[in-house]
């Protein structure tokens, strides 16, 4: 014990104050690849260097094991428990030994320790020791890590310890939540979308995630603490990864294949590379592989942010909002990494610069997908606006084909095809209101028989194309003499019905019926030249308001009638033959 080396200045420690800074009251020793002990460094102590500033102990990535020394005076008069801490969570194996008159006491913890065998389960290396009234103690700090040597550590009170660590749980509960928010929110995303640079943006999320939950110390203390020294290697694999998914979403986010075809090479080459310094931090050893992770991580925040601000110049959309987010990004990686090589100082700034950054860019990104999320849904609702307009006009469409087709063949239904004038069903539908109106009115109806004479020999002189014009040109006499509201039908082959409403005396129908016979009789010119004429022969009956009897009894009245006028007429009076004009 009584070689023990005194440290360049005690570190008088008073309750009154909460926390105190050892870096001023330390030196430090690089082991230069020799695995001491801390007997042998005891027997022979080698030349500390003074440490008067934190940014003296921020020793970046060195290949050997590093020795702190300070001295410890507890200016009590009571015995007092104090907390050591190391700010930098990432150390992989830290043994603090506290020496003091007659014993040394040697507490384990790091990242790569296992949480069950820690002095204190806790992200960071935090050690408690025991003070005795004005007791003088010596910490010696062996430190073996294989990333960054960040080694600046506090003297703190329980209480500003765990007031601090609440404070810090609770940024990083919400950086956390926001980081697993975001990444779940756009997985969701694509699988209702099904647009990739949702899911590039989730993995990306993801890759990082996993990284910085490693590097803050929150995932070894939580969940992969047996890693042990590959703890340090998850880090290197989860930027890396998300390096690679960054570069794919920056090719799907900004649409480099359609906007800048040769930046969309130049980031698909620098995926390759990306994906081949993947698999080189599973093979190489973890410092080298850290170091990669730290030149990829840099060169594809650099990457990305040129190649955003170059489309910012082409106009592409949503890249102002992408060089904004990604700038952000850039400066907490480089902060990080440029204090992982040692050069830049050790403040709270440059250890979660890269958390502050992301976090950063993340929003901002989300903000930009989000924007993409509405576009996207405005334009299916645009296209399901066009669908539904496209239906309703092909809908009106086939109501007006199926309006138009329900007409023809009401049309056929009702209208006879050759004459144009109604048939047997269109005629007993007409006479049906017909009747009903002369019943409810009193008025008087009248149906017409009307019977061509001698209109075979047409059909066997001339041909049935013949007839079927004699019966057209009759069909319209017979049309253009009845009234609009008339009803003109083809009853049979060469068969006429007229059923005239609201008629007056018999005289009136004396008066159609000459007029129909005169305007019937009237020559017709056939297509072949030929003129002939045809002579009818008439059937009326009559009734009036209630007494009116049904169609059929009409029909047969009319019917005894006209062949009564016909039997008259049986002696040849009505003659067929050709006329000359």
């Amino acid at each position: 014990m009584a070689s023990w080396a005194q440290a360049n200045t005690i570190l008088l420690a008073s309750p009154n104050q909460e926390s105190y800074p050892l870096a001023s009251n330390s030196v430090f020793w690089h082991a230069s690849g020799q695995n001491v002990t801390l007997n042998e460094l005891l027997v022979q102590p080698p030349v500390f260097e003074p440490s008067s500033h934190a940014e003296d102990l921020n020793l970046g990535y060195t290949q050997h094991d590093v020795w702190l020394r300070t001295q410890v005076r507890n200016d009590s008069s009571e015995a007092q428990r104090w907390m050591v801490q190391f700010e930098y969570p990432f150390l992989d194996h830290v043994t603090l030994y506290t020496l003091r008159q007659t014993s040394i006491e040697a507490q384990q913890s790091g990242s790569a320790l296992p949480v069950d065998q820690r002095a204190l389960a806790h992200r960071q290396a935090v050690f408690p020791i025991e003070m005795a009234a004005q007791e003088t103690i010596t910490l010696y700090t062996h430190v073996a890590a294989s990333g960054s040597k960040m080694l600046n550590y506090n003297l703190m009170t329980p209480e500003a310890f765990y007031a601090q660590n609440d404070r810090h749980n609770f940024w990083l509960a919400t950086y956390f939540g926001i980081l697993l928010a975001l990444g779940l929110y756009n997985l969701m995303l694509f699988f209702g979308l099904k647009e990739r640079v949702f899911l590039y943006y989730s993995l990306f999320t993801l890759g990082f995630t996993v990284a910085i939950l490693t590097f803050n110390g929150t995932g070894t203390l939580m969940f992969w603490s047996a890693l042990g020294d590959n703890t340090s290697r998850l880090v290197a694999i989860g930027f890396t990864f998300a390096s690679t998914m960054a570069t794919l979403f920056t090719q799907s986010f900004l649409n480099t294949k359609g906007y800048t075809p040769r930046w969309h090479r130049v980031l698909s080459y620098f995926r390759i590379y990306c994906s081949l310094a993947l698999i080189a931090t599973l093979l190489l050893p973890i410092q080298p592989a850290l170091r990669l992770m730290d030149v990829t991580g840099f060169m594809a925040a650099l990457l990305m942010l040129i190649c955003g601000i170059y489309c910012v110049t082409q106009r592409v959309p949503s890249s102002r909002l992408f060089v904004v987010a990604w700038s952000l990004f850039l400066v907490g990686a480089c902060v990080f990494a440029l204090r992982n090589l040692g050069i830049l100082p050790a403040n709270f700034i440059t250890l979660h610069g890269i958390q502050i950054g992301s976090a950063l860019e993340m929003l901002l990104l989300s903000f930009a997908l989000a924007a993409r999320f509405n576009k996207l849904k405005r334009q299916k609702e645009r296209a399901q606006a066009d669908m539904v307009m496209t239906l309703k006009k092909q809908e009106t469409v086939l109501e007006q084909k199926v309006a138009a087709r329900t007409k023809a063949l009401e049309h056929l239904a009702n209208y006879d095809v050759l004459t144009g004038l109604l048939n047997r069903h269109g005629l007993a539908r007409s006479a049906a209101g017909a009747l009903e109106r002369t019943r409810q009115h009193n008025h008087r109806l009248a149906l017409l028989m009307l019977d061509l004479d001698r209109f075979k020999p047409i059909n066997d002189d001339y041909g049935h194309e013949a007839g079927d014009f004699v019966l057209q040109k009759v069909a319209k006499r017979i049309s253009n003499l009845a009234r609009k509201r008339d009803h003109c039908a083809r009853f049979g082959g060469d068969e006429f019905i007229i059923i005239m409403e609201n008629i007056g005396h018999d005289d009136t129908l004396a008066t159609i019926e000459a007029r129909i016979g005169e305007a019937i009789h009237s020559p017709i010119e056939l297509p072949c030249g030929k003129r002939v004429s045809v002579s009818v022969s008439v059937g009326i009956s009559t009734c009036q308001g209630a007494e009116c009897a049904t169609l059929e009894s009409l029909l047969r009245e009319a019917d005894s009638q006209m062949y009564a006028v016909k039997s008259r007429r049986a002696t040849g009076c009505c003659r067929y033959g050709s006329a000359n004009p």
